[in-house]
């Protein structure tokens, strides 16, 4: 169960970095960087989550 809780954490964070408003502060020109790290968050644990979901589900 802890697994699917870190994994659940994780894509959050990544949807979380999608969508920070870094629109007029000093870190507007980290913002294509933040989309990026975020993009790639959301399609790892994503990934994850399902990879896990479906093993686990094969495996009972």
């Amino acid at each position: 169960m802890n697994k699917w809780v870190s994994l659940a954490g994780g894509l959050l964070g990544g949807y979380g970095l999608l969508k920070a408003p870094l629109d007029g502060s000093f870190l507007n020109g980290l913002n294509p960087l933040v989309d990026g790290v975020g993009l790639i968050a959301v399609l790892v644990f994503s990934g994850a989550l399902i990879y896990t979901g479906v093993r686990d589900w094969f495996q009972k």
